[in-house]
């Protein structure tokens, strides 16, 4: 049987080189935004390009475009995964149980998975709109609504939901199930709605973990690439496909101005989580898990 010693000693190298790997990533990403790129013969240290990338307004509209999609695909899943995990966890009879079952297939499924499955199932050449058009439904399969590659961006709306969803719930089901539940009870024997206990009562203890649900999904759908670049539109591109765009144009000019916006990016979400924890502290439930 290892010893935690022991343990932390096979751990080590592997820890160190993927700490080295990072750091040096970062430090090289940071020497680079601050103008120090010395193939092509820049070696003085200024913010000019941070300057450029927070005055550049198409960099500024993407900002905001890619914000308001990863803040709203984040607080709809949540909303959604937090009314299924308290029914769930309310529910003990088979049914429920199934259907809590079904709700973590998702998470075992790559977005790709998700992305692929829409454009053959919701596109207008896809499967559901050729059969409408069989059933005369639809005079031609291109009058099916435009969910993908739409400027709205309800193709990458929906996948989101379809994977962070079932996340939400497995995450906030396993923690109602571990709540005691006499809390609620004496709330509703002293006169308390369910509405209310729910309000008062479980929603604070189960708080700092959907608040960690939220970061975690919002961290991740502001940074992602792939279902954006598949499932997006070109008019309304999102960040990372933005810096990926600028990227590919192979012009090395443009490298220290592409490294402060991945920085930029980062520190963002960093400073995003940052006050989502402070928010998550102050509120009911955040500092001793109940209701103040």
């Amino acid at each position: 049987m290892l010893t935690k010693r022991r343990l932390v000693l096979l751990l080590a190298p592997f820890c160190l080189f993927m700490a080295l790997f990072f750091f040096s990533a970062i430090l090289k990403s940071l020497w680079t935004s601050l103008g120090y790129y010395p193939l092509i013969g820049l070696h003085h240290l200024s913010l000019d390009y941070y300057t450029i990338a927070l005055h550049d307004t198409a960099f500024l509209r993407t900002f905001i475009r890619t914000f308001n999609l990863a803040f709203t695909s984040t607080f709809l899943a949540c909303l959604i995964g937090l009314g299924l995990a308290f029914l769930f966890s309310q529910q003990h009879n088979r049914l429920s149980r199934l259907l809590f079952k079904l709700s973590q297939l998702p998470v075992m499924l790559p977005h790709i998975f998700v992305v692929l499955a829409l454009l053959q199932l919701l596109s207008q050449t896809g499967l559901i709109p050729r059969l409408l058009w069989r059933l005369g439904l639809l005079a031609q399969p291109t009058q099916f609504p435009l969910v993908v590659n739409d400027p709205n961006q309800i193709g990458i709306l929906l996948t989101y939901l379809w994977k962070e969803v079932p996340f939400v719930i497995v995450t906030l089901t396993l923690v109602l199930r571990q709540i005691d539940l006499r809390y609620q009870k004496v709330a509703l024997n002293l006169g308390a709605s369910r509405r209310q206990a729910f309000w008062h009562i479980l929603l604070p203890l189960v708080q700092p973990a959907l608040f960690n649900a939220f970061i975690i999904i919002f961290s991740f759908t502001f940074g992602s690439y792939e279902v954006p670049y598949l499932l997006g539109n070109q008019q309304a591109e999102l960040l990372p496909v933005y810096i990926y765009n600028l990227y590919v144009q192979h012009d090395l000019t443009q490298i220290p101005l592409l490294m402060s916006l991945n920085l930029l990016l980062s520190l963002f979400t960093v400073l995003f989580a940052g006050l989502l924890l402070k928010v998550s502290r102050w509120l009911p439930g955040g500092r001793t898990g109940g209701s103040r």
